[in-house]
């Protein structure tokens, strides 16, 4: 078995005749502060830098969103949570049992089912625009987040009554 790490010879062993490229000889000084070559064969090359990656690559970054873009995300992301609250806390108002029967149990069910799905709509509302809209729409992604705070705010709760 050869060893991986071979002992490097003394600088009084070393056969002056041999013919040596002045990159070839090492100092024991400047040994421990290189980090090689190429014909190391350690040696690794590194990822090219950004600037050197050429212009085609500015081309495949996704543009970011304008500071405006995203404070109304934030803003409706806001809205969508307080709308899911407000439903949360009026949902007392809808908790109906319509009676003992096979039929007044599927009703029962399908209420409060109805109550949970409006209790979530706000969140589904806003996640489902973010995946449908593409990005560079912000403008018309936040019309609907605008459409969407509108259409599922817990109005039971915003006017007062009851349903």
């Amino acid at each position: 078995m050869t060893d991986p790490f071979p002992a490097r010879p003394e600088p009084h062993e070393i056969d002056e005749h041999d013919e040596h490229d002045e990159h070839d000889e090492i100092d024991e000084h400047d040994d421990a502060l290189s980090w090689g070559d190429e014909r190391d064969a350690s040696h690794v090359e590194g990822p090219a830098p950004v600037s050197q990656a050429g212009p085609e690559a500015d081309d495949e970054l996704p543009a970011g969103m304008s500071s405006a873009s995203l404070v109304g995300h934030g803003v409706f992301g806001g809205v969508a949570l307080l709308s899911c609250v407000g439903w949360l806390v009026s949902r007392d108002q809808f908790l109906l049992s319509f009676g003992g029967t096979a039929v007044d149990r599927v009703q029962t069910a399908l209420w409060l089912l109805g109550v949970a799905l409006a209790i979530v709509a706000p969140a589904v509302w806003f996640v489902t625009t973010i995946l449908l809209v593409p990005q560079s729409r912000s403008s018309r992604r936040l019309l609907v987040f605008a459409v969407g705070a509108v259409a599922l705010a817990p109005w039971p709760l915003v006017i007062g009554g009851g349903a």
